[in-house]
């Protein structure tokens, strides 16, 4: 099978990296590090399917640039740098204490994490709501998956900026529910978050629109194609690093791991793009963009369960995302067996 010569640089990459913490840090350190790689490609596997359709926007170079230095930006910056940033807010302390923290005092650092914690799920949290929003709220989509539901909210996107007013009335109703401490911080972040994603996809469809203006317009396009596409994965990399901590306070193991997964889901990007199978399975785009959805609720609920001293499990959140693809997938394979079927 084609898609398979797709694997084996992803699955070499991680037995390698698997076998390097296996021979310093012994077998307890490789099984946390495999756990850490299962849970970041069972929660962007998603992630996956939704950048492969943004790549094929991309030119060449583009997409090698995403493929290989843009993986930078999610294992380092958002895994990294981010929260080292986030830490050093909201603990009230300097980047270079936090650096010191994660190094040799993981437990200080993950305590300072958690105040953190709110300021990241409502950023991630927007962002991830409102590219669910922006799909179904969308007056020119034709093809539904679930169509009673999908045609009412296509019909509803006729409303001018609807999906903008549902997300920032539910940012308020979660803010109301915090503590009054907590409020500005939430409402801020979550607001961020839904303003650059909504920038990042107006500047792309906006360029995209413009083809016959030329070269520049079609680079710029690509450009914040590009933008959109780190964005993206960013939000997605924010819930699997705040899991990770649950599992293991080594910084070390939480790169290794989460690393690794995301160079894997690199791969299954590169494959659904390159063997256009968006195309060809054509509900596999919706469920995606379902789990997103889904991905993003449960990041703002955490958030308020977080004041109970609650916590959803990540397994619940990738099993979702889990469930919704395969149903897609299952559809969209009966779908090509049988072509007449209406959509």
């Amino acid at each position: 099978m084609r898609y398979l010569r797709y694997l084996p640089v992803p699955l070499a990459c991680c037995a390698v990296g698997l076998a390097i913490v296996f021979g310093l840090h012994g077998l307890q350190a490789a099984w946390i590090t495999l756990v850490l790689l299962l849970l970041e490609i069972s929660l962007s596997f998603d992630n996956a399917v939704v950048n492969a359709r943004v790549l094929d926007q991309l030119t060449p170079p583009q997409q090698r640039f995403f493929l290989t230095w843009g993986l930078v930006v999610p294992v380092f910056g958002v895994r990294f740098a981010g929260p080292l940033l986030m830490v050093s807010l909201a603990g009230g302390v300097s980047v270079g204490a936090a650096l010191e923290a994660a190094l040799h005092q993981p437990e200080r650092y993950r305590a300072l994490l958690e105040l953190a914690e709110p300021r990241i799920l409502a950023f991630g949290g927007m962002f991830l709501l409102m590219v669910f929003l922006r799909y179904f709220f969308d007056e020119a989509k034709t093809l539904h998956w679930f169509r009673p539901l999908e045609r009412r909210l296509s019909d509803a996107g006729r409303v001018e900026a609807l999906e903008v007013a549902l997300a920032l009335i539910l940012l308020l109703l979660l803010a109301a529910a915090l503590p009054g401490s907590l409020r500005a911080e939430v409402m801020i972040s979550g607001v961020i978050g839904l303003v650059l994603q909504l920038l990042s996809t107006s500047l792309a469809q906006a360029f995209g629109d413009e083809e016959e203006a030329g070269v520049r317009l079609a680079a710029g396009g690509g450009l914040a194609s590009l933008v959109y596409l780190e964005l993206l994965d960013a939000s997605f990399s924010l819930d699997g690093t705040i899991g990770a901590f649950a599992i293991t306070q080594n910084l070390g193991l939480i790169l290794t791991g989460l690393g690794l997964g995301a160079l894997f889901i690199r791969s299954l990007t590169l494959m659904l793009s390159r063997e256009k199978a968006l195309d060809q399975l054509i509900y596999l785009e919706h469920g995606a963009h379902y789990a997103i959805g889904a991905l993003g609720l449960l990041m703002l609920v955490s958030i308020l369960l977080a004041q109970y001293r609650m916590a959803l499990p990540e397994w619940l959140t990738g099993l979702i995302g889990i469930v919704l693809l395969l149903l897609s997938l299952a559809d969209s394979l009966r779908h090509r067996r049988a072509p007449g079927r209406p959509s």
